[in-house]
């Protein structure tokens, strides 16, 4: 098990990429059942543990699947679908404990003016997260590490639409225009 967490955080520093990842459906389902797991509980612990939140949290990873299959098949690496696939979900997973620090905070610094620290770190983290899946798509779909990177960047602006679009309350009530 030690040796997944190293594999998963060496994917995180970007030493290693989906091809070391074992083809493993197991491992496949195993990464994908913590990380939204964790998800949930991430929304639980924001206070946000509505439909609509936890929804957004389902979501996501199907529409991060179904693109990463749609590249893969499109750039003939389908072989390589389960594997970057578990190493998104394993990077998510642990990039996503070190948010718990930050989601916690966030309760407690209320509007003081740590906030603005807290903010800056869940931003960094975001960050991150899209720079290990550019470089997951780059490794994988034998495509420019630029082109990765604007491909994992649409992909979270298009989850984003997507559950603005399934789910409006999330964006607060309208106020008058």
């Amino acid at each position: 098990m030690i040796a997944l967490w190293a594999l998963f955080w060496s994917v995180c520093l970007m030493r290693r990429g989906p091809d070391d990842v074992p083809y493993s459906l197991p491992l496949l389902a195993l990464a994908i059942a913590l990380s939204v797991g964790l998800g949930v509980v991430t929304q639980f612990l924001s206070g946000s543990e509505s439909l609509p939140g936890m929804a957004a949290v389902l979501i996501s990873p199907v529409v991060d699947a179904l693109a990463l299959w749609a590249l893969l098949a499109f750039k003939r690496q389908e072989p390589l679908f389960v594997p970057s696939l578990t190493a998104v979900f394993g990077a998510d997973l642990l990039l996503g404990l070190f948010a718990l620090p930050l989601v916690l905070a966030s309760h407690f610094v209320g509007e003081s003016p740590l906030l603005p620290v807290v903010v800056f770190g869940q931003m960094l983290l975001v960050g991150w997260n899209l720079g290990v899946r550019g470089f997951i798509y780059h490794r994988s779909a034998h495509i420019g590490i630029v082109q990765a990177n604007v491909l994992a960047l649409t992909l979270f602006v298009l989850n984003i639409f997507f559950v603005v679009k399934l789910f409006p309350e999330l964006l607060g009530p309208a106020g008058p225009h």
